[in-house]
C-alpha cells in the first residue's frame, strides 16, 4: 500500500511538471461539466391506477400502493395532481387533517367534473393523498386526488378494470340508490349495502347533508344528532315528496345517516349520507322516490 501511494505521488509530481494539460482539456477536473442534479421523487400523474389491499379509508401512499395499468384489476384511480405551496410546503412533515383543506376542495371540484356529479351520490370515496414522510423529505410537494369504488358504507373496495370517468353521467352506473340496512344482534346499524331496487330491500339513499359551517367534528353523540338529524329529516322528506310536517305522520319510514370520519371532517368533508329505512320487517322491491305517505 505504501509503495502504491509513493508511486502515485511521484507520478503526480511528474505530470504536474510535464508539458501542460492534455489536449482538449482546460485543467479543470470536471472540464466544465455541470453538477449532478439532486435526486427527485417521481411525481404521479392523472390517469394512473393503483392496487391496494384494505379498506378505502386507510389507503395511503407507500409500498402497499402499487401502480398498475387501468385495464388491470385496481383499487384506486388518480384523476388530478396538484402542488402544496406557501407555509404548508415549508413544513417539516407531510400535511394532514386541516392542512389538507385546500387540496381536498380542489380534489372535490375536479371530481365533480371527472365523474359528472357529486361523488357523495355514488358508490365512491374521494381521497386526497399527501406524499409519504420519505417522499416529503425528498422534497416532494404534490398531492394526489384519488377515487375509489366501494361496495358498502364501511369502505370495502370494489376492484375495477376500467376508469371511473363519467360514471355519474348518463345512466349513472355508480349512483347510490336502494340499500340493505344490516344490523347487529342489538339492532344497531352495521352497514348500508347497495342493492338493485328490484330486489327486496329495506332502505334507500336519499341525499347528502352538508354542515352549514366549518364547525369542528361534533365528537359528542348528542351534538352530532342535533346537527345531522334535522338536515337528514328534511332530505328524506323531500325525497318522498313531503314536507317535514307531512313526514312526521309517516309510521312506516324512519331514517339514519352515515357521517364522514373525524379525519375527513377535519379537512373539509363535513357531510353525512342520509338513508330512509323501513320500520320493522318491512321491505320493498322498488324505489320509494316520491312515494309520499302511501303505505308500502
Amino acid at each position: 500500500m505504501k509503495r502504491w501511494t509513493v508511486g502515485l505521488s511521484v507520478a503526480l509530481v511528474l505530470f504536474a511538471a510535464g508539458c501542460g494539460n492534455p489536449a482538449g482539456t482546460d485543467g479543470d477536473l470536471v472540464n466544465g461539466w455541470g453538477a449532478l442534479a439532486a435526486p427527485s421523487v417521481p411525481k404521479p400523474s392523472a390517469g394512473q391506477c393503483w392496487t391496494y389491499k384494505g379498506d378505502a379509508d386507510k389507503l395511503a401512499v407507500g409500498p402497499d400502493l402499487a401502480e398498475v395499468e387501468c385495464t388491470a384489476s385496481h383499487a384506486s384511480e388518480t384523476f388530478k395532481v396538484g402542488e402544496f405551496t406557501g407555509t404548508i410546503a415549508q413544513k417539516s412533515s407531510p400535511p394532514a387533517e386541516a392542512d389538507l383543506t385546500e387540496a381536498f376542495a380542489a380534489c372535490q371540484t375536479e371530481a365533480s367534473n371527472f365523474l359528472g356529479g357529486d361523488w357523495h351520490d355514488g358508490r365512491l370515496i374521494l381521497r386526497v393523498l399527501a406524499p409519504s414522510a420519505k417522499q416529503w423529505a425528498g422534497q416532494a410537494r404534490y398531492y394526489r386526488c384519488d377515487l375509489i369504488e366501494v361496495s358498502d358504507d364501511t369502505y370495502t373496495i370494489a376492484p375495477r378494470t376500467t376508469s371511473l370517468k363519467d360514471t355519474l353521467r348518463g345512466s349513472k352506473p355508480l349512483q347510490l340508490g336502494c340499500v340493505k340496512v344490516t344490523t347487529d344482534s342489538k339492532g344497531s346499524i352495521e352497514d348500508f349495502v347497495p342493492v338493485k331496487c328490484d330486489t327486496l330491500h329495506n332502505g334507500e339513499y336519499t341525499g347528502t347533508f352538508y354542515s352549514p359551517d366549518a364547525r369542528p367534528y361534533p365528537s359528542d353523540a348528542s351534538a352530532r344528532r342535533s346537527l345531522l338529524q334535522p338536515g337528514c329529516k328534511t332530505i328524506v322528506a323531500r325525497y318522498l315528496g313531503l314536507t317535514d310536517a307531512q313526514y312526521d305522520l309517516n309510521k312506516q319510514i324512519s331514517f339514519a345517516w352515515s357521517t364522514a370520519t373525524p379525519a375527513r371532517w377535519g379537512y373539509g368533508d363535513r357531510t353525512a349520507r342520509c338513508y330512509l329505512m323501513l320500520e320493522g320487517n318491512l321491505s320493498v322491491s322498488r324505489s320509494l322516490l316520491a312515494n309520499g305517505n302511501v303505505p308500502v
